[in-house]
């Protein structure tokens, strides 16, 4: 049973907020209340290049010693909310999971289409190790559209060789941007035609919406590190991620699937305005980042 501040929270968004009419301009409007909050005072946001990309570390004092570091690939549908509009989540994901977070400020559709926020987010990740950071101690993390450039990203990476992160972990994450099968009920956030659209403004017809390379569920998962995945019950992404559960586990991936009875896309975000199925939800992530 779905908490009643979720509940009044989800139905007030507005029924046109993922119009599939909207145009990327329409969106990144839309977007802007939802992003930009101020962070604590005691939040460091420290600025870093790692592989030519504007990044940025979030961190707090008496931060955990193991030497694990969050890399977080942030949404915005490809088009919307660059790092600077974003340090609120990098401060969510550091509260949460105890970890310094970095952020890349990987480029945003339509100006910079394909593939530069998957080649932004693979040069961010190789200079992260070329930086120092033993892989082993680097856990992945990629949030709705953030999901696939994160996923691409280890795909990329096992290509070109480099190691593995100790996991990766999806929040509510976009595998199959062709959206070819979706629940039957509402998702606020998103609907399927405007998935498809904010896909079309990064691809400009330079890659098909379904191809390997775009979206993950249909890619070979081999070689993957242990993948997390939280799936909402009306996340109009939901069945993509269930198609990388499958991928996963039959390239003998270990893949830990939670099912959200209730729960729409991105939930996670909501954690800051009380909504306990948000703090649940992290608190699971953190149990099972810290068993790694």
């Amino acid at each position: 049973m779905s908490s009643e501040i979720f509940k009044e929270i989800v139905g007030a968004v507005p029924a046109d907020f993922a119009s599939p009419e909207a145009d990327f301009q329409t969106v990144r409007n839309t977007m802007a209340p939802f992003h930009g909050h101020p962070t604590g005072a005691d939040l460091a946001i420290d600025f870093v290049e790692y592989g030519g990309v504007r990044c940025a570390w979030h961190s707090l004092p008496r931060q955990s010693r193991t030497g694990m570091v969050a890399l977080h690939f942030h949404g915005g549908a490809f088009v919307s909310c660059g790092l600077d509009a974003y340090h609120f989540y990098g401060e969510i994901i550091c509260r949460q999971l105890n970890l310094p977070v970095l952020l890349p400020d990987y480029s945003l559709a339509p100006e910079n289409p394909y593939p530069a926020a998957h080649m932004d987010c693979l040069n961010a990740y190789r200079g992260l190790l070329e930086s120092g950071v033993q892989p082993e101690k680097i856990v992945v993390l990629g949030e709705s559209c953030g999901g696939a450039l994160g996923l691409q990203t280890l795909i990329a990476a096992r290509r070109e060789g480099l190691p593995m992160p100790a996991c990766f972990v999806s929040v509510t994450g976009w595998f199959d941007l062709n959206v070819m099968e979706y629940p039957a009920g509402r998702d606020p956030f998103l609907t399927p035609e405007w998935v498809r659209n904010r896909a079309r403004d990064y691809t400009q017809g330079k890659i098909e919406l379904d191809d390997a390379d775009l979206s993950p569920s249909n890619a070979d998962l081999s070689g993957m590190p242990p993948l997390y995945l939280q799936i909402g019950e009306y996340d109009t992404m939901a069945p993509g991620a269930l198609e990388v559960v499958r991928r996963a586990t039959m390239s003998g991936v270990s893949v830990t699937m939670e099912s959200w009875p209730g729960m729409v896309h991105g939930w996670h975000g909501l954690i800051g305005s009380g909504v306990p199925e948000a703090e649940k939800a992290w608190a699971r992530v953190k149990a099972f980042v810290s068993c790694l």
